[in-house]
């Protein structure tokens, strides 16, 4: 069965966004072409991105434009199955876009059976949260960038219980970022 796996950009004092109008600013002022070159080497491994409603309507904006014809990760991104987690249906924007249905934990459990290579969740913080309090995330993968943004959108505000994780990789690039990866253990019985 394949990993699904979270990946996601965060400040050092938890946020995944920073404060309206400037949700990505923290990662575009800090981003090196080494980390893109870590990104494209885990994406190897991926059969499917699954993301929620927001943040697919935000890539689609971008990656299937001419704007990122130039992009490293364009093939990437725009190769890949997207699976959407979303009450819209619509997944006409993107290329390779599926809508998981009314029941997309029960979908995506069923992908992930099927799947020959890993699923893996960008953005998506509702969509994360509503993973991990159901017990079906394998794997966290973490870029902490070396900021404290102090207002935005937390990843975990409130869990109703705890995940225990296991340090699997951890580096840090030249800029102070860190990339931080570990497996979810199972809660103990």
């Amino acid at each position: 069965m394949a990993s699904l796996i979270v990946y996601t950009f965060l400040s050092l004092d938890g946020f995944f966004e920073g404060p309206p109008g400037h949700e990505m600013d923290f990662v575009q002022s800090g981003f090196l072409p080494t980390m893109e070159a870590d990104i494209a080497d885990q994406y190897r491994t991926v059969e499917a991105f699954v993301m929620g409603r927001r943040t697919f309507d935000s890539l689609a904006g971008y990656w299937p434009t001419p704007a990122a014809a130039g992009e490293p990760l364009v093939d990437d991104m725009n190769g890949r199955t997207k699976l959407v987690v979303s009450s819209n249906p619509d997944t006409s924007a993107w290329d390779n876009s599926e809508h998981l249905g009314r029941d997309p934990l029960t979908a995506l459990k069923a992908r992930q059976t099927a799947a020959t290579g890993d699923l893996m969740v960008i953005g998506s913080g509702q969509v994360v949260r509503g993973l991990t309090a159901a017990g079906m995330v394998d794997a966290f993968r973490f870029l902490v960038f070396p900021v404290l943004l102090g207002r935005g959108r937390r990843l975990f505000e409130t869990m109703d219980s705890p995940c225990g994780l296991t340090l699997e990789r951890h580096h840090a690039f030249e800029n102070g970022t860190l990339a931080l990866h570990y497996r979810s253990r199972p809660a103990p019985a």
